[in-house]
């Protein structure tokens, strides 16, 4: 009799708290994506979706800095780097990807999709959008005294780029080479909001009978046809914008000799010691957000809302299929993985 009550107990216990589940589901299918991250960074019991914290790193402003805390950063920074350079060698070739080392002789051959070259510092930066680039520049044009840099794309920032002309075989691999990385997933994320939602473009092809989309419908739309696309390797408006294409391709990173790989996601250990191997600490670098930014936002914040809510079938597709390579030979893992949105395997 005692087990007979006991088990009607227990069963009433699991039935109330099935519906209590049932509950919480529907409510939250019913936020907005723009909510539901701000929802699930307030909820403890959603733990999954927060962004987990990079390797700790007790950032202090550089005049506190003592010459051992100097040397550790660089030397903590580049060995790193060299980690990943190494590891992401090694993974090209495991995906069959043959790329000869590259030659300053064919310098416009073998170079990055865009380099911007500093020669009062001697350093070049491997432009990669979405990534942090535009901090980049505006690094690059207060050196050069601009105190509030705004507009760095074209047509001022042209006078940066990398000409062969303006190297010589020893400047170039005297100079020091950076290249920025980026979680495949958030970079994706934060090139359709810019691109598509800001500013507007590419909406006519996502949306041609124009229905009234969220932007969660338009993002899912937005990459059936980036899928559909390359199947039929049509000539897509988007599929071939810097923006959205794969960031191996773009930074070359399987014959490119880079001297630091900065992972976005580590940065600010990678900026600081950029900034004390240049000896530019007498510059304030930081984050373009921080210098204007219009998100309430950040791009993390959304993916994790918007991948939480995606259909499984287009989940694969953008990280299996349309960034396959992205993942396999930079090593980010993937959405689900503990380490999300870190590079796995390499040294921190």
């Amino acid at each position: 009799m005692f087990f007979n009550k006991f088990d009607r107990v227990f069963t009433i216990g699991i039935f109330a708290i099935l519906v209590f589940l049932v509950i919480v589901l529907s409510h939250y299918s019913n936020i907005p994506p723009e909510q539901l991250a701000l929802k699930l960074e307030q909820t403890a019991s959603f733990d999954f979706f927060q962004p987990k914290s990079p390797p700790y790193y007790n950032r202090k402003p550089f005049t506190e800095l003592t010459d051992n805390e100097k040397q550790e950063i660089v030397w903590k920074s580049l060995n790193r780097s060299d980690a990943l350079v190494r590891d992401i060698k090694m993974r090209c070739r495991l995906q069959g990807v043959r790329a000869k080392p590259f030659q300053f002789d064919e310098f416009n051959v073998g170079k990055p999709r865009l380099l911007l070259y500093r020669k009062s510092i001697k350093m070049l930066f491997s432009s990669n959008p979405k990534t942090g680039s535009s901090s980049f520049k505006k690094f690059f044009f207060k050196l050069d005294g601009v105190k509030n840099p705004r507009n760095v794309h074209y047509p001022n920032g042209h006078y940066m780029f990398a000409k062969k002309t303006a190297l010589t075989n020893k400047t170039f691999y005297d100079s020091f080479r950076v290249g920025t990385l980026r979680n495949p997933l958030i970079r994706f994320v934060s090139g359709f909001r810019d691109k598509v939602l800001r500013k507007g473009q590419f909406r006519d092809t996502i949306n041609p009978q124009k229905k009234n989309l969220t932007e969660f419908e338009m993002f899912e739309a937005f990459i059936r046809i980036m899928y559909q696309n390359a199947i039929t390797q049509s000539n897509s408006p988007f599929l071939g914008n810097k923006h959205f294409v794969p960031q191996w391709h773009n930074m070359r990173v399987c014959s490119f000799p880079y001297s630091l790989l900065i992972q976005y996601e580590n940065g600010n250990l990678d900026t600081d010691a950029m900034q004390l191997i240049t000896n530019t600490t007498h510059i304030e670098y930081s984050p373009s957000r921080k210098e204007g930014g219009e998100d309430s936002l950040s791009s993390d914040d959304i993916t994790y809302a918007w991948l939480a809510r995606l259909d499984r079938d287009l989940l694969n597709v953008l990280q299996n299929e349309i960034y396959g390579l992205d993942f396999a030979i930079l090593g980010y893992a993937k959405w689900g993985e503990k380490s999300f949105p870190f590079i796995n395997n390499v040294l921190v």
